[in-house]
């Protein structure tokens, strides 16, 4: 036992040297909404959403923009021998609004990613705030699992000098103070790795604890999950990208008559004639639709509008099998908590009673430990549903979360 304990408590010494508060040092106390807002505000993941929004929205930008014009001078031997012209390209009004408002529908659509985005960093946040507060209880159970097994070693002790105990019932008990003493270890290493986490997923620093959990895990105080309202932001977002690409397909369907220009401008330089001032010209120029009809870009633009709509169908999918799974999983969350805290109020009786009894010598050992165990398992048990129904309940609502579609 000794040997094992050894590699153990090298790392959880080590884990205390490096995750230990530098001197001086004060942990901040965070809440979960304090957690939440952290990682909507400092979250890495968030960067890249943000890029695609700003990158929509130049792509807006440029839609709306005009094409320049173009000036040309020129000479020639023959008469007239200077001439100077500009063309202008004619921008189509229904070309211009199909492309204005594909670009619209496409910075909508990562908008509504965006927004999913924040969600998903605030679940993340709350996730890692649930876990971290049930390594904390976890770790306080632990430590009070330690404490009972070492009053039983005590106990067996005692009760073996005075000749009412085997030295069998103390190497159980010490086996079992060890055991409780590896597991406290392993806890303690679980706490700070889940602080870590949080830390991570409000975008601090990860090289030192900084913060220190200021809620505590209760049972929820909601008794349902909300009814979903509206369209998610999942799908929403795949509707506003297939409507992005219906509207590109029809801009491209729009385009097989490119642009017309239209040039005006003068010509001059005739000495030897009888036209010596400014010869104005003016002229229009069509393209003429003959060969390829821009059937590439139709091609493409139709593709995408296939997978748009593939993509939307998953979304769909995926998304109403996920609302169900989250769904079922915080009621049955509910209803174990419900058994649960029967559970714990009977266990804690019968291993107070045990071991009582024990000390009493009117029970053996090995129904101590029985009963000590199965109490371990079940507050143990009730710790992991108590975080399961939160996340639960979060994972509902950041699926069924919407906002509102004229936000970039």
């Amino acid at each position: 036992m000794t040997i094992r304990l050894r590699p153990l408590a090298a790392l959880v010494i080590y884990a205390l040297a490096t995750a230990s508060p530098a001197a001086g040092q004060t942990l901040r106390s965070v809440t979960r909404e304090a957690a939440r807002r952290s990682a909507v505000e400092r979250a890495p993941r968030l960067l890249i959403a943000r890029s695609d929004t700003l990158a929509a929205s130049a792509a807006v930008l440029a839609s709306r923009l005009y094409l320049d014009p173009t000036a040309s001078l020129g000479y020639s031997r023959s008469t007239p021998r200077y001439h100077a012209e500009i063309s202008l390209p004619i921008d189509l009004p229904w070309i211009r609004n199909a492309r204005t408002a594909a670009a619209q529908s496409g910075r909508l659509g990562s908008g509504l990613r965006l927004e999913f985005a924040r969600a998903a960093a605030r679940l993340a946040a709350d996730t890692a705030y649930t876990a971290a507060l049930a390594a904390r209880e976890l770790l306080a159970l632990g430590r009070r699992n330690l404490s009972d097994a070492d009053s039983l070693l005590h106990i067996a002790t005692i009760r073996r000098d005075a000749g009412d105990a085997s030295d069998l019932d103390v190497e159980l008990a010490r086996i079992l103070s060890l055991q409780q003493a590896n597991d406290h270890a392993v806890d303690s290493l679980r706490a700070e790795v889940s602080i870590f986490t949080l830390q991570a997923a409000m975008g601090l620093a990860v090289d030192t604890i900084t913060i220190v959990l200021a809620d505590s895990l209760n049972r929820p105080s909601f008794d349902s999950v909300p009814s979903p309202m509206g369209v998610s932001l999942q799908v929403a977002a795949a509707q506003a990208d297939l409507r992005s690409a219906e509207l590109a397909a029809r801009l491209q369907q729009s385009s097989r008559l490119l642009e017309p220009v239209l040039t005006a401008g003068f010509e001059t330089g005739d000495p030897g004639g009888s036209e010596n001032g400014l010869l104005p010209t003016i002229g229009l120029s069509i393209p003429l639709p003959l060969l390829n009809r821009n059937r590439g870009s139709v091609a493409l633009a139709e593709a995408e509008v296939q997978r748009a709509h593939s993509t939307l169908a998953a979304v769909q999918v995926e998304t109403g099998a996920e609302l169900g799974r989250a769904r079922r999983a915080y009621d049955v969350a509910l209803a174990q908590l419900d058994r649960d805290e029967v559970l714990v109020t009977a266990a804690e009786r019968v291993s107070t009673m045990s071991f009582i009894a024990y000390r009493e010598g009117a029970a053996t050992l090995a129904s101590v430990l029985e009963a000590q165990r199965t109490a371990r398992d079940i507050r143990a048990q009730y710790v992991a549903d108590l975080a399961g129904a939160w996340i639960a309940h979060d994972t509902f609502l950041l699926l069924t979360a919407t906002v509102d579609p004229s936000v970039p």
